[in-house]
């Protein structure tokens, strides 16, 4: 693996800040979007990272805002606040030349435990819409586990879609944090085609902490090669919560994967 093959999870309002150091570390950038950046960026802002990004040939994907939308509610203003927020990154996406998005599912197994199915069913209406709306935009989304337990509503979200373009992004601090079983095991659950993307960051399985690599006790090594027995390749793409985290991150990657 190399440095040029892994993306780095970057808050919009922070990459704006730091282009300087994205360019001195040569870094591709998965590029975090939440609601106020949708709300309030500017045409010189997408130009200017256009630019810089094509100038340095560094590559970039997008994260879809995290907080509060829930394609699957049960309140129909929260289904339609939620769909717009959507579509809105989708828009967002194309003037920054992106093809490639990971939103979160808004699923929670307490909340919901009584309403799975109807909240499965909703779900289910808005991402085949979406799904159907980014097909000719040639633009593929990632659903990623949160505070998922086990990776079941994602693999059963993906099944009834049944796209191309409508896969998986498994972060495993995620599940190392709040999964039912090893984080090993709980990769193995997913059909290997269903995986899109890998986010990582460490922990010590108590909290999403978000630590450099190697400063918790996520076994990286033993993950990827699971991945090489598996014979995938998917995006790659690490989230530390520090800009000075980013540089041990990678070489810690570069070391257990070479």
């Amino acid at each position: 693996m190399k440095k040029e093959e892994i993306f780095v999870h970057v808050p919009y309002r922070m990459l704006l800040a730091n282009l300087e150091k994205v360019v001195e570390l040569g870094i591709n950038c998965e590029i975090y979007v939440d609601s106020e950046a949708l709300d309030n960026y500017t045409s010189k802002e997408i130009d200017l990272i256009n630019s810089i990004f094509s100038k340095y040939g560094l590559k970039k994907i997008l994260h879809g805002p995290i907080y509060d939308l829930n394609p699957g509610s049960l309140d129909s203003k929260i289904r339609e606040v939620s769909q717009e927020r959507i579509k809105q990154t989708i828009s967002f996406c194309e003037k920054l030349n992106i093809e490639h998005i990971v939103f979160h599912h808004g699923f929670h197994h307490v909340y919901y435990r009584n309403h799975r199915e109807e909240w499965l069913k909703n779900s289910i209406a808005i991402w085949r819409t979406v799904v159907n709306y980014c097909l000719d935009k040639k633009i593929s989304l990632a659903i990623e586990n949160s505070l998922d337990p086990d990776p079941n509503i994602i693999i059963e979200l993906i099944k009834k879609i049944n796209s191309s373009n409508f896969k998986a992004c498994f972060d495993i601090g995620h599940f190392n944090a709040f999964g039912e079983k090893p984080v090993l095991e709980i990769f193995k659950e997913y059909p290997k085609e269903f995986i899109q993307e890998i986010h990582l960051s460490d922990n010590w399985g108590d909290f999403d902490t978000h630590l450099a690599l190697g400063k918790g006790n996520i076994d990286f090594k033993s993950f990827f090669e699971l991945l090489a027995e598996m014979r995938i390749n998917p995006i790659i793409t690490i989230e530390p919560h520090s800009l000075e985290d980013v540089r041990p991150s990678l070489e810690y990657i570069l070391k257990i994967k070479n």
